[in-house]
């Protein structure tokens, strides 16, 4: 009897929880919000960020010191063709950056990938206060979204601001 209502208790908590966060059509409506979006991944032997669209794909090896520069960017049109790469050393850098690519951006996204954590030493939370905080801070008033992704889809969404 005490199993029973101990999987019972269990399985409403479960129900609970899932249903306080965003549906998956919510989560769709947040991402698409998004004028501009940070995907971090666990890529092997890579060391430069690819800038495509509105989005930089940033491997998991740029983030493990904690420091975000010097950061390297390839700007692409498809991800197979070879661009020259450009350096950005700073928070403004890095800001005027993204305004040269993506005018009038202020709804920004953070996703990260489950293979993130196959990088040693990578903190998920750490990557994400380090966006969060470059992109409150060169773009007051802007919103900022997390994601998690799985298998290339978006799984879960939390509003930071």
């Amino acid at each position: 009897m005490k199993k029973t209502i101990f999987a019972l208790l269990t399985m409403a908590i479960a129900c609970a929880l899932t249903a306080c966060g965003p549906s998956a059509l919510e989560i769709k409506e947040m991402s698409s919000d998004c004028d501009f979006n940070v995907e971090i991944r666990y890529v092997p032997n890579d060391s430069i960020a690819i800038f495509m669209g509105n989005a930089i794909y940033v491997a998991t090896s740029q983030l493990v010191s904690g420091n975000l520069y010097p950061l390297s960017i390839s700007t692409r049109t498809d991800i197979d063709s070879r661009a020259p790469t450009d350096v950005v050393n700073s928070d403004e850098e890095f800001a005027a950056y993204i305004n040269r690519r993506v005018p009038g951006v202020s709804h920004f996204g953070i996703v990260i990938d489950e293979n993130s954590g196959n990088e040693i030493g990578f903190e998920k939370s750490s990557a994400i206060q380090m966006f969060d905080n470059f992109f409150s801070k060169a773009y007051p008033g802007s919103n900022v979204v997390y994601f998690d992704s799985r298998n290339g889809s978006l799984v879960s969404a939390k509003k930071l601001h």
